[in-house]
C-alpha cells in the first residue's frame, strides 16, 4: 500500500510523497514484493525497467541496489549505487546502504563513517531513516567502547522513533538509572553557557554545532565552556583524540572545581575507547588459546573448582560456551569466619577458543603461563593482545569477593577494608598518564594536575559504584557502598571548592567578541528571515551571500532583489568582482523576456568591471551583451560585439560558434556565414577539429538562410 500523499516519502528525501517517489512507487513495491516471494529474476527485471524509465532518480537506483545487496550481489549493488551518487553526491539513502554493505563485510569503522554521513545528509523530517541510522551508529560505537557517542546516538534514535518500545528498552538497559554503566557515562551532558552566546542550530546536525564552537574557541580562546562544548560535540561524534584535546584545554582554563571534575572525568571515559589504549591508564590485557584437546581443558577447570579458585561459573545449554572468574584466595588470619579472594583473570571459552583477560598485565600473564604448564600441548601457544578496558572492570583490582561467609556483616566489612587499603595505599601511589606520570598523592599539589585529579577520582568512584554488588534490603535492591571516595579526597587534600568567578581577561575578551558584529550565517535562514534583513545596512559582499542563500531556497525574486541592491553599493577593493550579481539580474530579466533590461545590466556590468576589476570579466559580460543585442534586434551591434570578443581571444572556439548560432537565431544568414568561415580559418590554423566540424555544419545552415 502506498503512503499517504502528504506523508514524508519513504526514501528519506524529506519531501512529501506526492512530490517525490509517487510517480513510480507502484513499481518499487512490485519489485520488492517479487523479491520477497523469491522471484529474484522478475524483481530485477522490474527494477531494471524502472531504472531505464527514471535514470535521473537516485532513489530508484538506491532501491535497486538494496535488492541486489539482500541477494548478496555486492559488486552489482555497488555499481547501481554508484549511479545514484553520480546524480546526487550526497545521496542519504546511498550513504546508509554503503554503510550496510561495509557492516556486512565486518568493517565496523568504515560502516560507522558512512552512517554518520547519512545522519548529516538526511533532512530532519526523515524520522524513520534517521532513527535507523542513529541506532546503527549506537551499535558500532558500543562495539568500539565509546559509550558517550553510543548514548547520544541511541538518544537520537529514540527521539526520532518515540513509540518504539524496543529502542526505549535498549536505551534504558544501557543508560537508564538501573544500568550498570558508571554515572559519568549515563549522565545526559548538555552544553555549558559560554561567555559569548552561540545561536543553537535547529537542524540537529552535529557538524553545525562543531563548526559553531570551533569558531567560538577562535574568537574567545580563554573560555573553558567553549572548549568544553567543542569537546562534547567531538565526543558525541566519536572523534576521541580531538575531543580529549579540547576537553583538556577546558580543564586548563576552568576556574570552577565542579566543572573541572566533570570535564576531566569525561576525558577518562574517552580514553577507554578503542585505539586509545596507549593514552589511558586502563586496558584489557588478553591471551588467546586454541584448544586442541578439550578433555584436558575440562580437567583444568575441574581442578580450579576443587582448589576453590573458580567463581561465578556459567555455561549455555549446548555446552559450547563457558565463562568464570579465576580467583586467588587471600590469607585469613583467623581460621574461622569470612574468606576473601581477588580476581586474577576472567575466563571465557567458546568452541575451541579460550580467552583470558584482566586489567593487570602481570596477573593475566601469570595465569597464561599456568595454563600452558598444566595442560601442555592440549592448547596452542598463547596469542597476546590488548584492547580497551570495559567499564565494569576498571577497578576490578579493588574488589575482593567472599568465597566463604561466616557472617554477612563481617564479609561486607572485609570487602570495604580491602578496597580502602587498595585505593589509599596502592592506587594513590601509582603513576598515572592522566596526571602527566605523577601519582595521585603527588599530583594533588599541582594547580593543573589537581583539577585533572578531581576528574580521575570521579571516574574511578563512578566505575567502582557501578561494578559493586547489589543486595536485597527491605524488599528493595540497593547498591553496596564499597568505598567512600570523600575519604580519599580528604587524604589527598583535593576536596572540591565552591565555584570561583570568571577571570577578568575572559570577561573582557567575551565583551569584545560580543561587541563585534557577528557574521550571520545566511545559509541557515528561511526565505522569510532573509526578506526581513535590512538591506541598507549590508555591504555588496554580504548581499551576494544573501543572494546565494536565496537561490538555494529557490526564492529567485528575492535573490534578484539582493543582487540589484548590491550593484548599487560603492565599489569594494577587497571584492571587486561583481559578475555573479549582474548575472543574476541579466538571467532574471532574460527569462521574463525583458531583453532590453538584461542588455542594460550587461552593459552596466561591463563598464563596472572595466573600472573596478581590471576588465577581468570582459569576455563574460561581452558575450552576454552580444547575445542580447541580437535579441533586441540590433544585429549590427551584436556583430561588432562578437568581433571585439574574437579580436581579444582569436583562438577561443566557443566565441565563433556562439556568434554563428546567435546570428542564425536573428535570421542574419550572411553574418552567420562570415563568422563560420572565420571559425574554419581558425580551426585550420590551430588544428581544432571540433571547431572545424561545428563551423562546417553551421555554415551549411547559414548558406541555406542566405
Amino acid at each position: 500500500m502506498p503512503p499517504n500523499t502528504y506523508d514524508n516519502c519513504p526514501c528519506g528525501s524529506g519531501k512529501k510523497f506526492k512530490w517525490c517517489c509517487a510517480g513510480y512507487w507502484d513499481q518499487i513495491e512490485r519489485g520488492l514484493s517479487l523479491y520477497e516471494q523469491g522471484q529474484m529474476e522478475n524483481a530485477l527485471r522490474v527494477m531494471d525497467g524502472l531504472a531505464k524509465a527514471h535514470p535521473d532518480r537516485p532513489q530508484v537506483w538506491g532501491y535497486y541496489a538494496h535488492i541486489l545487496f539482500r541477494e548478496e550481489k555486492m559488486e552489482e549493488a555497488e555499481a547501481k549505487l554508484q549511479k545514484a551518487f553520480e546524480i546526487d553526491a550526497n545521496f542519504p539513502m546511498g550513504h546508509l546502504l554503503r554503510g550496510l554493505f561495509r557492516q556486512s563485510e565486518g568493517e565496523v569503522i568504515g560502516a560507522l563513517l558512512l552512517y554518520r554521513k547519512a545522519a548529516e545528509a538526511y533532512p530532519p523530517e526523515a524520522h524513520d531513516q534517521l532513527s535507523q541510522v542513529y541506532e546503527m551508529i549506537a551499535r558500532n560505537e558500543l562495539i568500539l567502547n565509546r559509550p558517550l557517542a553510543c548514548r547520544v546516538a541511541l538518544e537520537r534514535a529514540v527521539h526520532f522513533s518515540p513509540g518504539d518500545p524496543d529502542l526505549r528498552a535498549q536505551y534504558e538497559g544501557l543508560f537508564g538509572p538501573e544500568a550498570r554503566m558508571p554515572e559519568c557515562v549515563r549522565r545526559a551532558y548538555r552544553f555549558r553557557p559560554t561567555a559569548k552566546p552561540v545561536k543553537a542550530s535547529d537542524s540537529g546536525r552535529f557538524s553545525e554545532a562543531r563548526a559553531a564552537f570551533e569558531q567560538l574557541t577562535q574568537e574567545v580562546p580563554n573560555d573553558p565552556a567553549a572548549w568544553f562544548n567543542l569537546g562534547l560535540v567531538l565526543a558525541w561524534t566519536g572523534d576521541q583524540g580531538p575531543a580529549i584535546e579540547a576537553l583538556n584545554k577546558s580543564v586548563e582554563l576552568e576556574y570552577d572545581d565542579a566543572n573541572a571534575e566533570e570535564t576531566a572525568a569525561i576525558v577518562e571515559v574517552l580514553k577507554c575507547g578503542q585505539g586509545m589504549e596507549k593514552d589511558g591508564d586502563y586496558a584489557e590485557h588478553r591471551y588467546y588459546f586454541q584448544i586442541r584437546e578439550s578433555q584436558a581443558v575440562i580437567q583444568l577447570l575441574q581442578t580450579w573448582g576443587r582448589e576453590g579458585r573458580m567463581m561465578a561459573p556459567q555455561s549455555d545449554e549446548t555446552g559450547n560456551m563457558f565463562s568464570c572468574l579465576l580467583v586467588e584466595p587471600l590469607p585469613n588470619i583467623v581460621e574461622t569466619g569470612t574468606t576473601l579472594a581477588k580476581v586474577t583473570a576472567n575466563v571465557h571459552i567458546v568452541g575451541a577458543m579460550m580467552r583470558i583477560w584482566h586489567g593487570d598485565k602481570d596477573s593475566v600473564q601469570k595465569v597464561a603461563v599456568e595454563i600452558r604448564d598444566r595442560v601442555n600441548m592440549a592448547v596452542g601457544e598463547p596469542v597476546e593482545g590488548v584492547g580497551p578496558a570495559q567499564m565494569g572492570e576498571i577497578t576490578q583490582a579493588a574488589f575482593a569477593y567472599p568465597v566463604q561467609v561466616g557472617d554477612v556483616t563481617q564479609a561486607q566489612q572485609k570487602m570495604q577494608d580491602y578496597a580502602a587499603n587498595y585505593f589509599e595505599n596502592t592506587w594513590a601511589h601509582r603513576p598515572l598518564r592522566a596526571l602527566g606520570g605523577a601519582s595521585p598523592i603527588d599530583a594533588a599539589g599541582s594547580k593543573l594536575m589537581r583539577k585533572r585529579l578531581l576528574g580521575v577520582l570521579k571516574f574511578v568512584a563512578d566505575c567502582t559504584a557501578a561494578a559493586a554488588p547489589r543486595m536485597a534490603k527491605g524488599g528493595e535492591v540497593v547498591q553496596f557502598d564499597l568505598y567512600d571516595f570523600d575519604r580519599l579526597r580528604h587524604k589527598l587534600g583535593v576536596e572540591k571548592q565552591a565555584g570561583g568567578e570568571a577571570p577578568a581577561e575572559l570577561l573582557a575578551a567575551a565583551k569584545a567578541a560580543t561587541a563585534a558584529p557577528a557574521k550571520k550565517d545566511f545559509s541557515t535562514m528561511s526565505a522569510a528571515d532573509l526578506a526581513a534583513v535590512n538591506l541598507d545596512d549590508q555591504s555588496a559582499a554580504v548581499l551576494e551571500e544573501m543572494m546565494k542563500a536565496a537561490l538555494k531556497l529557490d526564492a529567485r525574486e528575492l535573490a534578484v532583489s539582493f543582487a540589484k541592491a548590491a550593484v548599487k553599493k560603492p565599489a569594494d577593493p577587497a571584492k571587486p568582482d561583481r559578475y555573479p550579481l549582474y548575472l543574476a539580474i541579466i538571467s532574471a530579466a532574460g527569462s521574463e523576456g525583458n531583453h532590453k533590461e538584461a542588455l542594460a545590466a550587461a552593459e552596466a556590468g561591463l563598464a563596472y568591471d572595466a573600472a573596478h576589476n581590471g576588465g577581468k570579466r570582459a569576455n563574460e559580460f561581452g558575450l552576454r551583451a552580444a547575445q542580447l543585442m541580437a535579441k533586441t534586434g540590433n544585429a549590427e551591434g551584436a556583430a561588432v560585439a562578437f568581433d571585439r570578443l574574437i579580436e581579444r581571444n582569436p583562438d577561443e572556439a566557443k566565441f565563433y560558434v556562439t556568434a554563428v548560432e546567435t546570428m542564425l537565431s536573428a535570421k542574419q544568414g550572411a553574418k552567420a556565414l562570415a563568422f563560420a568561415e572565420r571559425g574554419l580559418e581558425t580551426a585550420s590554423r590551430t588544428g581544432n577539429r571540433d571547431l572545424e566540424g561545428a563551423c562546417r555544419e553551421l555554415s551549411e545552415s547559414a548558406k541555406k538562410m542566405k
